[in-house]
C-alpha cells in the first residue's frame, strides 16, 4: 500500500518504527517533526547547547543500544560536531541532523548560514545531504539508521533543508508496514559468524599456546558477549584482561580477571600481556591508550583478533589471525572448538601480578588532612554502587582512578569518555534516558563539570534523576605532570596555568533545583551517595579532594 505523507510525518514514523525513544536538540530545528514524534511517545529533550545534545544522544545510544538522535540548526552545527566526537571514538550509533536554508538562499551570505557539511566528514561514517526533498528524505533517513548500526557502529550526519524537508508531501513514501527495517534501529543488527577455516586455525593456536591472555574491549560489551568470554576463559583456563571500555563484560571479582589494560590501566594486566605468547583481542580498536603505546602486548606478539569491522583486523598487530564477525557469535565458535585445558602456572602468574598491583595501590594512599584522597572517593562510591547501576565517568584521571580502583560486577555497566573532557555529565543524562529504570551515577572532576554544568537545569526540567559525584580539587589535575615540566615545583605558577577558583558546585546545584551536598571526609561519601540515590531528584555530591600530582607507579604502563 502506498500513502502520501508530509515530511515531518515521515520523520516521526521512521523514528517510531526504528525504536528511538528520545531526541536531543537545541532549538530551532525540525519543530513540526518533533511535535509529530511526540504523538508516538517519543520525547524531545531541549538542551542548553548543541554539544550537550550530541553527548546525550551518545549516552542514550550506549545505554539502550538504540540509535541516538541529536539535532541543531546551521549556526549550531559546529558545536554539534564536538558533541558527537566522543561517539565517533566510542563507536556509538548516532544520527546528527542539521538544518539549512533552501537553495535560493545559499551562497548569498544568508543569516546564520555557513557550509557545515564538510565539518562532519571525518567524524561520521555516512554524510548525507538532501538536495531534492521529494525523492530523497525517506530513503536517506532510513539509510542513516542502517549506516549507523551496521559494521562498526558510529555516528552519521543528515543535513536537511528546513521548510521543504518539514512540509513537503511525499507521494512515494511507503506506508508504515512496508519497506522499513526496524532491525537497523539498534546494535548489533546482525550476528555474523567468522570464516570456518580461520576459526579452525585460531583454535589450533589457542590449544598450542602456553601463556594465552584474553584482551576484551568495547566491541564485546556492545555485542553482549560476556557469557562467551567467560566460557572461553574457563574452558581454556585463560586469564582475562579488559580495556577500561570492556569493564563489566565479566565480573571483576572473578579470579580469572587480571585487571584493566593500557595507559589508563593496571600494571598486572599490562605485565601479563607482555609475557603472553598469544593474545586473543575481542572487539578492541587497539589504540595507543588501551595498549600502552602498543607495548602491552608488544607488536611482535602472536594475536587472534575478533572484530566486526574487517579493516581493524591486523591494523596494529600484523602477526594476527583475523576473525571478522560479531564478538558473541565468533567467541561461541571458538568455545566449541578449543580443548578443555588447565594452565595452573600461568594462572598463578596472573594472580600474583594482580595481588602485587593491589598491594602497591594500598601502600600509595597518602592522605592530606582535611581533604579526601581520590582513591578513597572511588573506593567508597564502589561500595554503595547498586547491583544494577550504570557508572559514567569522564576522561583523564577520572577514567584512570575509576578503571583501576573500582571492581565492578557483570550486572553493572561502565561508560567512559573516550577523550572529550566534560562528556560524562550530559552523557549520563542520555544514559538515564536510555535506561530509565536503572540507577545512573556519574563521576567527573571539577574541570569536566564546568563544561556542561548548566545541563543541571535540563535534568531538573525533565526529571532526569542521575547522581553526579564531583571530584573537586579546583584544578585540571591530569595536566599537573605536564605543567610541572614547564613550571617545576612552583605551585603558584602551576595553579595559574591549570587552576580554578573554589566554586561551590553543590550550592549552585541546589539553587537550580537539584538535591545537593558537599562532602569533606571519606566517611561521608557512602551515606551521601545513598541519600542522593534515594532523593528522587537530579543529585550532586561534591567531594573536596586533594590534588594527587602523579599516579602510583603500579598503574603506569
Amino acid at each position: 500500500m502506498i500513502t502520501a505523507m508530509k515530511g515531518y510525518e515521515c520523520f516521526a514514523n521512521i523514528v517510531r518504527t526504528y525504536g528511538t525513544k528520545y531526541i536531543f536538540y537545541q532549538d530551532a530545528i525540525f519543530r513540526r517533526g518533533l511535535k509529530e514524534a511526540e504523538k508516538y511517545g517519543i520525547k524531545p529533550i531541549m538542551t542548553h547547547s548543541e554539544g550537550a545534545a550530541g553527548s546525550m544522544a551518545d549516552g542514550y545510544a550506549r545505554a539502550s543500544k538504540h540509535v541516538g538522535i541529536c539535532m541543531a540548526q546551521s549556526i549550531g552545527s559546529a558545536n554539534l560536531t564536538g558533541g558527537i566526537m566522543d561517539g565517533w571514538l566510542a563507536c556509538s550509533p548516532i544520527i546528527a541532523i542539521t538544518g539549512k536554508k533552501l537553495p535560493q538562499f545559499q551562497y548569498r551570505n544568508s543569516y546564520q548560514e555557513a557550509r557545515h557539511y564538510n565539518m562532519f566528514a571525518d567524524i561520521t561514517k555516512f554524510n548525507a545531504e538532501i538536495t531534492e526533498t521529494d525523492s530523497q528524505f525517506e530513503f536517506l533517513f532510513r539509510q542513516c539508521y542502517k549506516e549507523a548500526t551496521t559494521g562498526k557502529p558510529r555516528p552519521v550526519h543528515f543535513d536537511i533543508m528546513g521548510r521543504d524537508a518539514i512540509e513537503t508531501d511525499y507521494s512515494e513514501t511507503l506506508a508504515p508496514s512496508e519497506g522499513l527495517e526496524p532491525r537497523y534501529g539498534c546494535v548489533p543488527p546482525h550476528r555474523i559468524s567468522a570464516d570456518a577455516e580461520l576459526v579452525r586455525q585460531a583454535v589450533e593456536e589457542i590449544n598450542r599456546a602456553q601463556r594465552p591472555v584474553l584482551f576484551v574491549g568495547r566491541g564485546a560489551a556492545i555485542s553482549e558477549a560476556g557469557d562467551e568470554v567467560h566460557a572461553l576463559a574457563v574452558k581454556g583456563d585463560i586469564p582475562v584482561s579488559t580495556t577500561p571500555d570492556g569493564k563489566t563484560v565479566i565480573d571483576e571479582a572473578d579470579p580469572i580477571w587480571v585487571g584493566t589494560t593500557g595507559t589508563y590501566g593496571m600494571n598486572s594486566a599490562n605485565q601479563l600481556l607482555r609475557q603472553a605468547d598469544l593474545v586473543i583481542i575481542v572487539g578492541s580498536q587497539t589504540s595507543d591508550n588501551v595498549t600502552a603505546d602498543w607495548s602491552s602486548p608488544p607488536r611482535s606478539t602472536r594475536v587472534i583478533q575478533i572484530d566486526i569491522a574487517p579493516e581493524e583486523l591486523g591494523r596494529s598487530y600484523p602477526n594476527s589471525i583475523g576473525l571478522c564477525g560479531d564478538a558473541k557469535t565468533v567467541l561461541a565458535q571458538l568455545v566449541a572448538g578449543v580443548e578443555e585445558t588447565k594452565r595452573p602456572a600461568w594462572r598463578g602468574t596472573a594472580a600474583a601480578l594482580l595481588a602485587d598491583t593491589r598491594k602497591k595501590q594500598q601502600e600509595s594512599y597518602k592522605e592530606v588532612p582535611g581533604l579526601v584522597h581520590p582513591a578513597h572517593l572511588y573506593a567508597e562510591v564502589n561500595k554503595v554502587l547498586p547491583e544494577d547501576a550504570i557508572l559514567v565517568v569522564d576522561t583523564g584521571y577520572t577514567s584512570v582512578w575509576s578503571s583501576t580502583i573500582m571492581t565492578l560486577k557483570k550486572t553493572q555497566n561502565y561508560f567512559r569518555a573516550t577523550g572529550s573532557l566534560g562528556w560524562s555529565y550530559p552523557g549520563s543524562l542520555g544514559v538515564k534516558c536510555g535506561a530509565p529504570d536503572r540507577p545512573v551515577v556519574c563521576i567527573t572532576g571539577d574541570g569536566g563539570f564546568y563544561y556542561y554544568m548548566m545541563e543541571m537545569e535540563t535534568a531538573v526540567r525533565y526529571g532526569i534523576n542521575t547522581v553526579t559525584v564531583i571530584d573537586n580539587n579546583s584544578r585540571l589535575n591530569a595536566c599537573t605532570p605536564q605543567a610541572e615540566l614547564v613550571f617545576g615545583d612552583n605551585e603558584s605558577e602551576i595553579r595559574r596555568a591549570i587552576g580554578y577558583t573554589n566554586t561551590p558546585f553543590a550550592e549552585i546545584a541546589e539553587k537550580i533545583g537539584c538535591y545537593a551536598v558537599t562532602v569533606d571526609s571519606r566517611e561521608e561519601i557512602g551515606p551521601a551517595v545513598r541519600k542522593a540515590l534515594l532523593s528522587g531528584r537530579p543529585a550532586v555530591v561534591e567531594v573536596r579532594t586533594q590534588a594527587v600530582r602523579h599516579l602510583p607507579s603500579s598503574w603506569e604502563a
